[in-house]
């Protein structure tokens, strides 16, 4: 085997984690068992690769780098349990990488610079999932897992609504930049995020729905939402219009929104 070690490619985003404590803390919140697959997204040099196999576990693991895909292939290409595919995660069919029969889990050290747009596939593959174990930017972690009640209100956005409607999340361990090498100028967070069992009726445009409400989060929602979509704001109730008084997009909850759009949007649509 070729002993030495890729470097990190910056245009991939890549800091490897160096810190075993903190790879402790990611592999126990995945509560693996053999009847278990998990996928491992950026597994960089293995850091954490290698106890997702110890498990027992199916793993796949994706890699765009060809160099660190190499370099994996040769490291743990004799577990029966491994197998990887060198590719863009945002290019990949999830459902080809989904095994039918198994609990699928995703963990993994995610890169930043595509952090969220691989939350947007979680979410929307998010049945498939027994759970997702990530490490994110800390600035990242704290928009999904804002509930809308904490301070500071900042951080509560789409992500945070999004989040709310569709997974319970776990806030598991801070990270700091000295974990990683290189290390990186920002915060890091593991957050693990659990799919919610109910649906949500015309999802796209739900996602829509809260985008436009937060491009002016600071403004009154009811006297946008007037000027946006006037039929709706016509169908809302007095009741309704009277909890959402005064309020900012910052100032509803994630559930309230669902209970908006699915009570009185179609409603508004159907007749």
């Amino acid at each position: 085997m070729n002993n030495k070690r890729p470097f990190a490619r910056k245009r991939f985003g890549q800091h490897f984690l160096i810190d075993s404590s903190i790879n402790a803390q990611i592999i126990s919140s995945g509560s693996l068992t053999p009847e278990d697959h998990v996928i491992e997204i950026g597994p960089g040099r293995g850091a954490i690769t290698e106890p997702l196999l110890r498990s027992g576990a199916s793993l796949t693991v994706v890699e765009i780098d060809r160099d660190l895909a190499e370099y994996l292939r040769e490291k743990f290409g004799d577990y029966p349990n491994f197998k990887l595919i060198e590719a863009d995660i945002l290019q990949v069919d999830w459902m080809d990488l989904i095994q039918q029969g198994k609990r699928n889990k995703v963990i993994a050290n995610l890169p930043y610079n595509i952090s969220s747009p691989i939350f947007f596939e979680f979410v929307k593959y998010r049945r498939f999932f027994h759970s997702i174990t990530i490490m994110v930017q800390r600035e990242l972690a704290l928009r999904v897992c804002h509930s809308g009640r904490e301070k500071p209100f900042k951080d509560y956005g789409i992500l945070s609504v999004v989040a709310g409607n569709t997974f319970e999340t776990d806030w598991i361990c801070d990270v700091a930049g000295t974990c990683f090498n290189p290390p990186p100028k920002v915060e890091s967070a593991v957050i693990r995020l659990r799919p919610r069992t109910h649906e949500i009726q015309d999802e796209k445009e739900f996602f829509k729905f809260v985008r436009q409400a937060f491009n002016q989060r600071r403004k009154i929602f009811l006297s946008q939402l007037k000027k946006w979509d006037p039929e709706f704001y016509e169908k809302l109730p007095s009741d309704t219009l009277e909890a959402l008084k005064n309020k900012r997009p910052e100032n509803i909850m994630p559930q309230q929104y669902v209970d908006l759009f699915q009570n009185f949007r179609f409603e508004a649509e159907g007749e």
